[in-house]
């Protein structure tokens, strides 16, 4: 779903706009002190560790996509469980849930580790499998890509909290491991599961290696799985296909990468959804081909659900994905072309579905309101 550039991104606004500095009541919690402590840093500085990356801050566009052409509503099943979540959260528990996300996700990429998936382990099966056949299913070489979990467990280690910390702010241990003591003790509290909420890690994204970074090295070629979205598919009943569907979806990305097929004549929002439509297609056509992982019409419309609950209407948004109905309709495609294929035994090559998808997209996203 999203990249490094993204999610450094995320934690410049998660910090600088969602937490702000409060006063510390006389008779403060220990939360409230490690609040204190956390504050006291100049947050504003990730500013300065993106702009050596080389990252801008994404802009809104306007409305490049007009909302009234479609019909659109982001309330769906999953997304109302994810709300319903963190519905009692105060604004400043949200401002830190947003930073703890974030250091979640820069953890992961920076530091991918762990063989294990879903909140105890229930999908590593599953996502074991779906890689193996993907390497073999489409024509690129994926034995470089590292797969890895995307879970909660560094809020509650200050040495993993400090590491990340100490690249963010290039400061010493000494002035970066209280602040990451403070943030164990805030994450650390019963609104936030004690570091296990599944908003930290409700996200599952492709990240294209390369970038070299001091201190770590080179970034290698990423899938990311989320335990916390996985979790959140299970409670909607829709745990049997989840993590296959999305983990197919983030190799379709991968694709997109070593094929160069971000590059196209759209723009913002619209560039966007393209590639984001193009990955569930890549991914349905994987998930019922005859040499995928040839899912049976009861399941694809299971994971149907998938690609259509993660739909969103922010189309002025650089990150637009497309509406519940596009993903919906993007998958059907995909499935539609591995169904009706004459010899069921042959595997599209990666560039001449694309093209094909290039060649029916406006059908994809003709407005429907």
């Amino acid at each position: 779903m999203r990249t490094l550039k993204q999610a450094l991104r995320g934690i410049v606004f998660a910090v600088v706009l969602g937490v702000g500095v409060t006063a510390v009541p006389a008779h403060a919690t220990p939360a409230d002190q490690a609040r204190q402590t956390v504050e006291a840093l100049d947050w504003a500085r990730v500013d300065d560790f993106a702009a050596r990356l080389g990252v801008d801050h994404d802009e809104l566009t306007g409305d490049v996509i007009n909302p009234d052409d479609y019909q659109c509503s982001a309330a769906t099943p999953v997304r109302t469980w994810l709300a319903g979540q963190v519905a009692d959260w105060t604004s400043v528990d949200r401002g830190y849930a947003n930073l703890g996300q974030q250091l979640v996700v820069l953890d992961a990429v920076l530091f991918p580790a762990g063989t294990s998936f879903g909140l105890n382990g229930e999908y590593t099966q599953d996502i074991t499998t779906v890689f193996r056949d993907l390497k073999t299913f489409w024509d690129i070489d994926g034995s470089t890509i590292k797969v890895a979990p995307l879970n909660s467990t560094i809020l509650l280690s200050q040495p993993r909290l400090s590491r990340v910390l100490q690249l963010l702010f290039g400061l010493p241990p000494q002035t970066i491991d209280p602040v990451a003591a403070a943030l164990v003790t805030i994450y650390d509290q019963p609104q936030f599961d004690h570091g296990r909420h599944p908003f930290f890690s409700f996200n599952a994204f492709a990240q294209q290696g390369g970038l070299e970074i001091p201190g770590v090295g080179v970034i290698p070629d990423e899938i990311l799985m989320g335990d916390g979205v996985l979790a959140g598919f299970a409670a909607v009943g829709l745990g049997d296909v989840s993590a296959k569907a999305i983990f197919a979806h983030e190799y379709g990305h991968h694709i997109q990468f070593r094929r160069n097929l971000f590059e196209s004549d759209l723009t913002g929002p619209e560039a966007t959804r393209r590639t984001e439509l193009m990955a569930d297609a890549f991914g349905s056509y994987y998930l019922t081909h005859a040499r995928g992982a040839t899912m049976q019409w009861k399941r694809v419309q299971q994971f149907e659900q998938i690609f259509f609950q993660l739909g969103d209407c922010g189309f002025a948004a650089v990150s637009h994905h497309g509406t519940p109905s596009q993903r919906l309709r993007a998958v059907e495609w995909g499935y539609n072309v591995a169904d009706s294929a004459h010899k069921q035994g042959h595997v599209l090559p990666t560039l001449t579905f694309a093209d094909l998808f290039d060649r029916t997209l406006p059908e994809l996203v003709a407005p429907d309101a």
